[in-house]
């Protein structure tokens, strides 16, 4: 990272980040072009590494780009602000976001789609036991994102 007075190494710090926005992107190639999808998500520790979870329908090109590769990149930001100036090459913004890297899976199965949505469901609202019907469960799929690398950077005003 260029700026190193703007990096964030603490994973504790990143994952606060993570907790405090409401959307994530993640990044997908599509026949070596980029493609970004913004989810709704959850996060937790499963084996040691930090997962992301998500929900999707079962079919579309999302689902096509990750059925054709695993690996994946994702990022959020939050605290976004127009830092003004007197001149046009002093503005800035102030921000915090993390950018990640990973291997991503669909799940299927009824009890790994229950716990994903479980995740994801406390991320919004702090509640983790909601009750979730097997006819819901059916009509989606989930997603489980295992990070591999993560970076934060942050400008604060």
């Amino acid at each position: 990272m260029r700026r190193k007075d703007k990096q964030i190494t603490d994973p504790k710090q990143m994952e606060a980040i993570l907790q405090s926005v409401q959307c994530l992107r993640l990044g997908l190639v599509d026949n070596g072009l980029a493609y970004i999808v913004p989810m709704s998500f959850g996060l937790t520790h499963e084996n040691g590494s930090l997962c992301l979870y998500f929900h999707s329908a079962p079919e579309g090109k999302k689902i096509d780009l990750i059925r054709q590769s695993s690996v994946i990149a994702f990022e959020a930001d939050t605290d976004i602000a127009l830092i003004e100036a007197e001149t046009a090459a002093e503005f800035s913004s102030s921000y915090q976001c993390v950018m990640g890297q990973g291997r991503i899976e669909i799940l299927e199965e009824e009890d790994e789609k229950r716990h994903a949505l479980q995740v994801i469901m406390a991320h919004y609202t702090g509640k983790a036991d909601w009750t979730l019907e097997s006819a819901t469960l059916k009509r989606l799929i989930c997603l489980r994102l295992t990070v591999d690398t993560m970076t934060g950077k942050a400008n604060k005003a």
